[in-house]
């Protein structure tokens, strides 16, 4: 895969040399630059291509959020970095965001994140490269083992155990499983909520839906589920407890 192009932002100093010392020690990542408040970064990006931005929240004139606001569909992806935990949740609606990144953060965290970076970008890489039809998929033997999905040409049969999660993506879905891999399918949210088992699955959000047996614990409005949280909807918030909690 090529370089990673990465651009740092954040109001302290101190923030930019310690995640500069992290990309250094990381093969096939490169910074091609520093901004330091929203509007430079605005400016930096209208000059400038990059395929990730680390970026802090909390930032005079512009926050994070609102510079993704502004940026809209044309931002690049995000990997959230920020004292702020508060945060969490509103960064989920954001399609760009790969992670969120809570400081102080440790080496090996940040790590995990760079290579859920890799991999989103090595699959939009493949998927755009493809110049397939990506038709409905055909439902094979044992629906209630398994789903169906077309990916690059192939058509998967997926064990539902061996799915983590599921995140909406424009017009497509992706598949996130056991093993790190990620598929992406066309289809709808809804439609895939119906396909699956509702002892199994269960939709937290209007863009996420989770494999129970994989959940970790319920914090707050957020689905833990190994390192990774994931938001509960408002309207979702107390049929997930009542679910997963038991409660009445």
């Amino acid at each position: 895969m090529k370089m990673i192009k990465l651009l740092i932002v954040d109001d302290e100093p101190l923030a930019h040399h310690v995640l500069e010392g992290y990309c250094e020690k990381i093969d096939q990542v490169q910074i091609v630059g520093s901004c330091f408040d929203g509007i430079s970064t605005l400016n930096f990006l209208n000059k400038n291509q990059v395929d990730a931005v680390l970026l802090d929240i909390q930032m005079p004139d512009i926050t994070g959020i609102e510079l993704l606001d502004t940026l809209k569909n044309k931002a690049p992806k995000i990997i959230f970095t920020t004292a702020y935990s508060k945060y969490a949740m509103q960064s989920f609606d954001y399609d760009q965001v790969v992670d969120y990144l809570h400081k102080p953060i440790r080496l090996t965290r940040f790590i995990r994140a760079l290579e859920r970076l890799r991999k989103v970008l090595r699959m939009e890489e493949e998927f755009r490269a493809e110049s397939i039809d990506r038709t409905p998929e055909q439902t094979l033997s044992n629906p209630s083992n398994f789903i169906s999905l077309r990916d690059n040409k192939v058509v998967y049969r997926i064990p539902h155990a061996n799915i983590n999660y599921i995140q909406s993506w424009g017009n497509y879905l992706k598949f996130f499983l056991k093993d790190q891999n990620i598929k992406i399918a066309r289809k709808t949210i809804k439609a895939v909520e119906s396909e699956l088992p509702p002892n199994q699955f269960l939709r937290i959000h209007k863009s996420y839906i989770v494999n129970i047996n994989h959940v970790k614990a319920i914090t707050g409005n957020q689905i833990k589920l190994d390192d990774l949280l994931l938001p509960i909807g408002k309207s979702y918030l107390v049929n997930v407890k009542k679910t997963l909690l038991n409660t009445n």
